[in-house]
C-alpha cells in the first residue's frame, strides 16, 4: 500500500485544539498543522516561555504499535545529526492519557509549497533554496538517513531580517541506511517525487537526490515532472525522462540543467551524491539568499 504524505494546512482550517490544553508543562495555544495520524500545534512551556509545536498522534492511533513506533523513531532520527537547517525535536513525551507526542523546535515560517502556489520564483531564489535543502540532506545521510519525502511542502523559509534559512522538516517516513527494507509491500513517500527504487520500497539516499531534483524542476519549470494516475505515475518515474529545465526557462545556468538531468537518472548508479549536489548549488548560489516571489 502506497503511503501519500498530507500537507500543510493553514491555520484557520486545522482542525480544533486537542481535549488537553496542556500537555506536559506546555500549554496548547492553536493548531498549526494536520497529518494523516496525527495533529502539529504551537504551544508554550509554562515556566520558560519558550514556544514550541507539539506533534501529537491522534487518540484514535495511541495503541497501533507501527504508528507510534514511527512518530517516536522521529525524535531518534533528529537526535543523530544537528544542522542549521534541520527542524530540530527537542522530546518524545506521553499525556496523561498514554497518548505520545514530540516536542519540537517552532518555525515561524512560510511553506515552499503555498509560496510557489502565489506565483513564480526566480532562479536565484530557488538555487539559494536548493542549496539550503541539499546541505541539510548531506547531514542527513551522512549520520544514515535517508529522509524518504522531499516536496515543497516538507520546506520551511524563515525569514531574519534581510536573509533567508530553510528548514527541512518532516520525518516521518524517514529511513535508516541500516534499517531491513519492508517486505509487506508497504511504500512510504509522495509518488510525484519517488524514484524508481523507493516504488519497490528500497530507498537510498540517491532516493532524496531524485526528489530533490523533481522539486527543483517542478519549482523552475512551474509544473511536476510527470502526473497521471498511481500507476501512471510509477510507470513515468521508471521509464520516462522530462524535458530539461532548460527547453523551457532561458533564465536557467547550464550547470544546473545538467544537475537536474543527472540527478533524474532513473538508476541511482548515475546520479550525484547529496554532498556533491549541495556543492554544485552552493557555487552558483554564489553566497547569495534573496528571495523574490512574483505572481
Amino acid at each position: 500500500m502506497l503511503q501519500s504524505r498530507t500537507v500543510t494546512v493553514p491555520l484557520a482550517s486545522s482542525k480544533k485544539a486537542p481535549r488537553q490544553s496542556r500537555l506536559g508543562n506546555y500549554q496548547v495555544i492553536a493548531p498549526i498543522a494536520r497529518g494523516g495520524t496525527s495533529g502539529v500545534y504551537l504551544a508554550e512551556h509554562q515556566l520558560t516561555g519558550e514556544r514550541v509545536a507539539l506533534k501529537v498522534i491522534d487518540p484514535f492511533y495511541a495503541d497501533h504499535r507501527d504508528v507510534v513506533d514511527r512518530m517516536l523513531a522521529e525524535r531518534d532520527i533528529s537526535a543523530r545529526v544537528a544542522h542549521p537547517n534541520l527542524m530540530s525535536i527537542h522530546a518524545a513525551d506521553r499525556t496523561a492519557g498514554g497518548v505520545p507526542y514530540l516536542v519540537m523546535e517552532f518555525l515561524d515560517g512560510e511553506n515552499l509549497g503555498a509560496l510557489f502556489e502565489r506565483g513564480h520564483l526566480e532562479a536565484a531564489a530557488i538555487i539559494a533554496i536548493g542549496a539550503q535543502v541539499a546541505a541539510a540532506l548531506a547531514a542527513l545521510h551522512a549520520v544514515g538517513v535517508v529522509h524518504c519525502d522531499v516536496k515543497p511542502d516538507n520546506i520551511l523559509l524563515l525569514y531574519q531580517d534581510d536573509s533567508l534559512c530553510v528548514k527541512v522538516i518532516d520525518y516521518g517516513v524517514a529511513r535508516l541506511l541500516d534499517e531491513p527494507h519492508t517486505r509487506d509491500g508497504t511504500i512510504a513517500g509522495t509518488p510525484s517525487y519517488m524514484p524508481p527504487e523507493q516504488w519497490h520500497g528500497e530507498p537510498t539516499p540517491k532516493s532524496d537526490v531524485y526528489a530533490l531534483a523533481c522539486m527543483l524542476y517542478e519549482l523552475l519549470v512551474g509544473d511536476q515532472p510527470f502526473h497521471g494516475t498511481l500507476p501512471q505515475l510509477m510507470v513515468a518515474h521508471h521509464d520516462k525522462l522530462p524535458d530539461r529545465v532548460a527547453a523551457h526557462r532561458r533564465d536557467v545556468p547550464e550547470a544546473l540543467d545538467r544537475l537536474i538531468a543527472r540527478s533524474l537518472a532513473k538508476d541511482p548508479d548515475f546520479r550525484p551524491t547529496m554532498a556533491d549536489v549541495a556543492e554544485v548549488l552552493a557555487d552558483l548560489a554564489g553566497g547569495s539568499i534573496a528571495l523574490d516571489a512574483t505572481g
